[in-house]
């Protein structure tokens, strides 16, 4: 990750506040609680009559556990009620136990789709999402990803974030990491990923149990916030995706959908993500199956991937969406 020159911003969670006569307007932020509805997320367990201030919830086997959409939701309504209070607005994808747009629960794409969209319509300028992570029982820490190959400003909100969130939690510190979710990769804003705490890890379970410790993460999600845009970045980074995306990463393109399925079952096993669309090729006045690995606002991000594809033995080229004459999507049955 690139070195970032981050201002550091003197005070406590309680006397950072906006400064709109110093700083200009406060961008509006897009607030995702992690899951919902039919999806738990990942589940921990606790001591039997543990005290959550939260659904209770139990196993097959009668134990108390905790779900991660709980967990989420309410820290979600804490950072909410922390940047509101300091004159911060707000949009969240979800209110209640259910899946993005306060919606019932139908598929995963669907609902991570609502997320972004709820996000993306409302003008957001900033994305955080909230949730809990799940690996081995003795897996410790906290840790927070932006896109592969996001702007500088996501990676500086991810980087203030961070640093709070550790700091609050007291966790072992797992770094800022990249990845490829679709909240992080679909978002026209800096988008980051929190992982608090590790749910599977009993001790950490049990951390989040506690209501204080809620609000000690969601405080710290919001002090990060803050500092990210008293130090400026929002005003270099904020709009800079919402130009939208001009250059998209292909794995070919064919006439028959059969022989793009194959490809694009090839590209998934191979860790990449894929989808097929069916393109206007105005040269051949018909249109083509495109196997679409990614888009972006810059040559040189796409140009990464295309590299990371080829090294994979996978055909893989760069194309300027501008050419593009028409789109028209196609779903890979």
């Amino acid at each position: 990750m690139k070195r970032l020159n981050l201002l550091v911003i003197a005070g406590v969670v309680g006397t950072l506040t906006w400064s709109a006569s110093a700083i200009g307007a406060p961008p509006l932020v897009a607030i995702d609680a992690g899951h919902g509805g039919a999806d738990s997320g990942a589940v921990g367990v606790l001591p039997p009559g543990t005290q959550t201030g939260l659904p209770a919830r139990f196993d097959k086997d009668g134990q108390t556990v905790l779900y991660e959409k709980d967990v989420t939701l309410d820290v979600a309504h804490r950072l909410n009620a922390f940047l509101l209070a300091r004159g911060v607005p707000t949009v969240m994808t979800r209110t209640q136990d259910l899946a993005g747009g306060d919606v019932p629960s139908t598929t995963v794409t669907a609902d991570l789709r609502a997320r972004v969209d709820i996000a993306n319509a409302a003008g957001a300028r900033l994305f955080v999402s909230i949730h809990e992570n799940a690996l081995a029982s003795t897996t410790q820490g906290t840790e927070t990803f932006h896109f592969y190959y996001a702007n500088p400003g996501a990676r500086a909100l991810a980087v203030l974030v961070h640093q709070e969130v550790v700091t609050a939690l007291g966790l072992p510190d797992r770094g800022v990491k990249t990845a490829g979710f679709y909240v992080l990769k679909n978002t026209r804003m800096p988008a980051i990923l929190v992982e608090g705490a590790f749910l599977s890890n009993p001790a950490e379970a049990l951390l989040l149990a506690d209501p204080d410790v809620r609000q000690r993460l969601a405080d710290a999600v919001g002090t990060g916030v803050l500092r990210y845009s008293a130090a400026g970045y929002d005003a270099i980074y904020g709009i800079a995706q919402n130009v939208g995306p001009r250059y998209q990463v292909n794995a070919g393109a064919f006439r028959k959908l059969g022989v793009a399925r194959a490809r694009y079952r090839q590209v998934r096993r191979n860790g990449f993500s894929a989808g097929i669309r069916s393109e206007f090729h105005a040269k051949l006045r018909r249109n083509l199956f495109y196997v679409v690995a990614g888009k972006f606002t810059y040559r040189d991000n796409a140009q990464m991937l295309q590299k990371r594809m080829r090294a994979k033995r996978i055909p893989a080229n760069v194309a300027s969406l501008a050419k593009r004459s028409r789109v028209v999507p196609s779903s890979p049955r």
